[in-house]
């Protein structure tokens, strides 16, 4: 039911920002990998290189083809399936024939308030210098794979002029200010966009007293092949689907047990507070195969939610195809309830 599924209406925006993202532009042609980081980043950077007059050339939603054409490029089998795809994010660029690919260094993401700091977890932000090292053929184009800091929004300008003059030698400082503007202010009006659709679903829920599932994870879990279409299982059994960004902005700062610095993950955190006071709400989270941090993660969010006494499901996606446990864990989480 696609009135109760967030990771439905997610998609559809972020096809609304690809179309928009390819028209226009006399200033030339740049490839964006959509991937990791870059799902949620797409409205800001669409609306950046729009605002300038440059067409972003997108990279096509992933599959497993995809995965594959980018194996043998990736160094390390241990690394999480989302960073695995990267590399065939990558290829597709240059096989569409790209002769320049914006993927920057990011440490930070932006401070939402809900943490002890605000890291991206230190794959999603120098995933770009794996890129560079390893994926053939990035060397013969202009791979732009700069550091930039999206948190400081007073001198993000300044230092993006700086490495986008190399690509275009007139680009003036003042045009770039107004972009970031543009960017900043579409990046909060996506976000303003998924709570409002969030809060929406939730109210319909609630009307037609429905369970309502907060599936948990990091914004590159609405990719299909990485989710295996887990969201559609989860409406099919009646239930209602939100993620995590939809609701933990109502949710307070709250001291935990663990350092709290990553702004993914501090999301997690909030949304396991909300759900623990909504007797109709419960949070299954997804988690990645390989994915060091979530060990972590994992306990907090479940000592969070046992406290109240409420069930925690975890699930791992990513490289399984088959969706029969995953069955059988939300069954069982809906027969529990």
């Amino acid at each position: 039911d696609k009135r109760l599924n967030l990771y439905d209406y997610k998609q559809s925006l972020l096809e609304e920002y690809r179309r928009k993202a390819a028209a226009g532009g006399g200033r030339g042609v740049i490839g964006l990998p959509l991937g990791l980081n870059m799902y949620e980043l797409l409205p800001f950077w669409q609306a950046f290189f729009s605002a300038l007059g440059y067409r972003l050339l997108i990279s096509p939603p992933s599959d497993r083809a995809l995965y594959l054409e980018g194996q043998s490029s990736i160094p390390s089998d241990t690394i999480c399936y989302p960073a695995k795809l990267m590399h065939g994010h990558i290829l597709r660029l240059i096989e569409e024939g790209a002769e320049t690919i914006f993927y920057p260094c990011l440490t930070y993401n932006l401070d939402e308030g809900l943490g002890d700091n605000h890291y991206n977890c230190p794959v999603v932000a120098y995933y770009p210098e794996v890129i560079a090292a390893n994926v053939p053929g990035v060397e013969k184009l202009r791979f732009i794979y700069a550091y930039l800091g999206l948190h400081r929004e007073k001198d993000f300008p300044g230092k993006v002029w700086q490495v986008l003059r190399e690509l275009t030698p007139n680009l003036s400082l003042r045009e770039v200010k107004a972009a970031a503007r543009a960017a900043y202010d579409e990046h909060r009006h996506y976000l303003r966009m998924i709570r409002e659709k969030g809060g929406e679903i939730i109210a319909l829920a609630r009307r037609e007293g429905r369970q309502i599932i907060v599936l948990a994870g990091r914004p590159y879990h609405i990719d299909g092949e990485i989710n295996h279409g887990i969201d559609q299982l989860i409406t099919g059994f009646g239930a209602a689907l939100v993620t995590e960004d939809a609701v933990s902005h109502l949710a307070a700062k709250t001291p935990g047990r663990v350092l709290n610095q990553w702004t993914y993950h501090s999301r997690l955190y909030a949304a396991a507070h909300y759900v623990r006071r909504q007797p109709d709400m419960n949070l299954v989270q997804l988690v990645s195969f390989g994915c060091g941090v979530d060990a972590i993660t994992t306990d907090e969010v479940r000592d969070i939610l046992e406290d109240s006494g409420k069930i925690y499901t975890q699930i791992k996606i990513d490289e399984i195809a088959n969706l029969g446990a995953a069955r059988i864990r939300l069954r069982s989480l809906l027969a529990a309830i």
